[in-house]
């Protein structure tokens, strides 16, 4: 069994594609393609950030995402906060939190 390509990889092969674009001659499709690409480039670097930042807080992603899919709410109550924490935004409310605060300045709920 081969080892499955990185999200790193997937990113280089995504702006390979994207470079390629310029050999599309039809500029509708050109655009169309590129817009897809950039969409998708977008989402590979949102994730691997995300992934990394849930990482740096001690939180193993996979175990995140598997929790989210259990019947047990009560594990994925924790893994939606963690989610929301490692993405900046309050747990309780969805607002923007600043990094240096142990609190949402929106709504006042303590973040750990």
């Amino acid at each position: 069994m081969t080892e499955s390509p990185t999200v790193d990889e997937f990113i280089r092969h995504m702006q390979a594609e994207l470079d390629a674009c310029e050999d599309i001659v039809d500029k509708n499709e050109r655009q169309k393609r590129q817009w897809q690409i950039e969409s998708s480039l977008l989402l590979a670097i949102e994730f691997s950030t995300r992934f990394k930042e849930l990482s740096k807080l001690g939180q193993n992603p996979l175990k995140i995402v598997q929790a989210l899919s259990t019947p047990n709410a009560d594990n994925a109550e924790i893994a939606k906060q963690v989610i929301a924490i490692a993405g900046g935004l309050c747990p309780h409310c969805g607002a923007s939190v600043d990094p240096d605060l142990d609190f949402c300045s929106a709504c006042g709920n303590y973040i750990e």
